[in-house]
């Protein structure tokens, strides 16, 4: 036990030395195949009549070639959307563009003012990837 806890330490050492002198350890870096996920939204700001069409574009960096993977959308209201599973044949496609619509405000009243979010989940093999929500306010008018 005191020999595990040794090695332990000795690795945490070296990891923490490699760092203090300016080099970036990357472990597993072969095993990532998605990159940065971002989802953008349009209008983030709404005032009309309800219900609207909101717009969620999600963009999804690709770092490995060829692969697959899967995506769905997450919402505030607690809703899921289904798994599509997009193939990446060669390194010609680096981003892959994504779009989901959202009619949102049809419950509620004139003058009532509510936020709504969506989120992707991206998923490929050991690499789990989740935007930060994308957020729209919306006014009823």
């Amino acid at each position: 036990m005191k020999r595990s806890r040794f090695v332990s330490s000795s690795v945490f050492i070296a990891l923490f030395l490699a760092v203090l002198a300016g080099f970036v350890v990357t472990l597993a870096a072969d095993d990532q195949a998605i990159g940065e996920v971002m989802v953008k939204i349009h209008p983030e700001n709404y005032a009309g009549q309800c219900p609207v069409t909101i717009k969620f574009t999600g963009v999804i960096q690709v770092l490995r070639y060829p692969m697959t993977f899967n995506y769905h959308w997450e919402r505030s209201d607690g809703g899921t959307g289904q798994v599509h599973v997009v193939r990446v044949p060669s390194a010609n496609t680096r981003t892959v563009t994504v779009v989901e619509t959202w009619n949102v405000g049809g419950n509620h009243r004139r003058g009532q003012t509510f936020s709504v979010w969506a989120k992707l989940r991206v998923n490929c093999g050991n690499t789990h990837a989740v935007s930060t929500p994308a957020v729209a306010t919306i006014t009823c008018q």
